[in-house]
């Protein structure tokens, strides 16, 4: 599957340059991020220097496997299957000298890990994170199956190593388990959020288990959609997490389980809710006289040097009213028009690959280094100002929304639906090895 979209074709020659440098940049950073001999990812991308970073996340090596498949259908690394092959190899624990750091009891992952050694550092066994790094091995084992039918093996084992019946925290309320202790679920979190994409891997690792259906089929469903707590901004319903709807989520929070939950993709309830958080997330950040249309995005990371450390924005908690671009094409499939924001962000304030300071080199040098592979999280206060702010890191986890972003606006949708749907008759069958 090789076909464009009607919205790329159509691109102007600057903007469609624009695209494809940023599109393939979505990549390049994420190889920046992946560790020569062992093929973990790090949390994230240092902007000063010291990449790959030793600290490996084991989302964002999910997010790297996917990356290796977008990089092969494009044409722009020949040695993505081997490269994902790699990483699959040491998630299983058949690298020498790394074995990534599990719950000995029901074999879900670390959050962070040491890149080389697989040594936890010191962080929890997060279910999220699995269900992330799980599904890029699917995700890859789909798209080289043909040419490396090893990946694909490789990938069903690994969601079969996973005894996911300790997320269900309560199947009644939809409330899944966030952290894993010593074989046991602990920290509950109430739908809907994210963890949908823990919802639906359990379903696909051991779907004969009578909790793991219904935990789904009665809360996540397409049918049940509607039924998801709401919130309502101005006169647009938004899913939240909070029975009471008087918060918002994050954006990346609609957005990971559109691209990583087929149904979820196709599922025109889901589109609808999709759809008006990308509205609503828009009309916030017009609420404000001195911020032009093109500027918007409340997204997830690191505000070091300006308003502390990693922080989730939302409608409402905003410290700084920091902008994410990642989250702008994110959106893209509801919101194609978005492409046109990222453009005018980039030719009018952040010419990423072209800026020059002959006046302040200091300034030119930290600003290229800031923004080498293309837009993230900027202040729009400091733009302009003397006392730019020079973003010190970008986490993959939170990038991610951008490289599928873009490779939805180029390819479609069906890039991902192709990659997940089907699974659950092509690839789990049979019974769960997990104890």
């Amino acid at each position: 599957m090789n076909s464009i979209t009607e919205h790329y074709a159509y691109l102007s020659a600057e903007v469609k340059a624009f695209f494809d440098r940023q599109y393939r940049d979505s990549y390049a950073l994420l190889d920046a991020c992946r560790h020569p001999h062992t093929g973990l990812y790090a949390d994230a991308y240092m902007t000063f220097g010291g990449n790959p970073d030793g600290r490996c996340s084991i989302a964002a090596t999910g997010v790297g496997l996917i990356g290796l498949c977008v990089a092969d259908l494009e044409g722009w690394d020949t040695q993505a299957a081997e490269k994902a092959r790699v990483t699959l190899r040491t998630v299983s624990g058949e690298f020498d000298g790394c074995r990534p750091a599990r719950d000995t009891f029901t074999g879900f992952f670390a959050h962070f890990v040491d890149m080389e050694t697989g040594r936890n550092l010191g962080s929890e066994i997060s279910t999220i994170d699995t269900a992330l790094l799980v599904a890029g091995a699917l995700f890859a084992g789909r798209h080289f199956r043909e040419t490396a039918p090893d990946i694909a093996r490789m990938a069903h084992d690994l969601l079969r190593s996973i005894d996911w019946r300790v997320i269900v925290a309560n199947k009644e309320k939809g409330i899944i388990n966030m952290v894993v202790k010593n074989g046991l679920g602990t920290a509950p979190l109430p739908a809907y959020n994210e963890y949908v994409i823990v919802s639906y891997l359990a379903l696909l690792g051991q779907p004969e288990n009578r909790d793991i259906r219904e935990l789904w089929h009665n809360h996540f469903a397409e049918e049940r959609m509607r039924h998801l707590p709401q919130a309502l901004y101005r006169d647009i319903p938004v899913l939240t997490d909070s029975a009471e709807g008087r918060r918002f989520l994050s954006s990346f929070v609609h957005q990971f389980p559109f691209y990583l939950v087929p149904e979820y993709a196709s599922s025109p309830a889901y589109r609808e809710f999709f759809s008006n958080a990308c509205q609503a997330d828009r009309l916030k950040w017009k609420e404000r006289s001195d911020v032009p249309s093109y500027v918007w995005g409340y997204g997830a990371g690191p505000n070091d040097g300006l308003h502390g450390g990693y922080h989730a924005d939302k409608i409402g908690e905003s410290p700084g009213h920091i902008a994410s671009a990642y989250i702008v094409a994110g959106f893209l499939p509801v919101y194609p028009a978005g492409i046109y924001d990222l453009y005018a962000l980039y030719r009018l304030h952040i010419p990423y690959d072209s800026y020059v300071n002959p006046a302040d080199t200091e300034d030119e040098h930290k600003w290229k280094a800031a923004y080498k592979y293309g837009l993230h999280r900027y202040s729009w206060w400091h733009l302009a100002q003397p006392d730019r702010w020079y973003p010190t890191k970008v986490t993959l986890i939170d990038w991610s929304s951008m490289l599928y972003g873009l490779a939805a606006f180029k390819r479609g949708m069906v890039f991902f639906t192709d990659r997940l749907s089907g699974l659950e008759s092509a690839e789990t069958g049979g019974t769960s090895t997990a104890g």
